[in-house]
């Protein structure tokens, strides 16, 4: 008799971050489908984004590479599950097998999940992000995965701030 895989509940092998930005829903949906865009506001603080590509649209790949202000690259890559403009972003994200990090051993693959709501003339964003495991989320928390998106957020902002302001971007 073989033993039954354990699907292990969806909150707990993942994480959440909200927030409000103060621009329409259709222009936060826009920096986020835009590779233009996203590539002024994309990952952590101090990084760049030298390749950027997304057809977003159900089953278009995605790829940005992330160089960090020492010099390291992170391959992102996967596909769009789900795409409603100006409502609902959702894909995959496959790790690279190749970064070091993983010592050979890359989590499996996650899923994340942006919804979009408008809020008058501000848009409430929800990030999810549901991992393959509880031993995943676990290992990605400790590499600062959450930390990384919540920096990732701060940069949105204040690309979206600076705009209003009517600064050049420096996201």
């Amino acid at each position: 008799m073989s033993a039954r895989p354990t699907i292990e509940p969806a909150e707990r092998r993942g994480f959440a971050i909200e927030r409000v930005f103060a621009a329409s829903v259709d222009r936060v949906f826009r920096l986020w489908t835009d590779p233009l865009l996203v590539a002024q506001w994309w990952g952590i603080k101090d990084c760049t984004i030298p390749h950027c590509v997304l057809d977003v649209r159900a089953g278009g790949r995605w790829r940005i590479d992330m160089r960090t202000a020492s010099g390291a690259l992170y391959r992102n890559q996967g596909s769009y599950v789900d795409v409603i403009a100006n409502q609902l972003l959702s894909y995959t994200d496959e790790p690279d097998p190749e970064l070091l990090e993983w010592a050979g051993k890359p989590p499996g693959q996650g899923l994340h999940t942006i919804t979009f709501t408008a809020e008058g003339d501000r848009t409430h964003v929800r990030f999810e992000a549901t991992l393959a495991s509880i031993a995943d989320r676990e290992r990605l928390l400790a590499l600062g995965m959450q930390r990384g998106w919540t920096q990732t957020f701060d940069r949105l902002e204040h690309l979206i701030d600076s705009a209003a302001a009517g600064q050049p971007p420096t996201a």
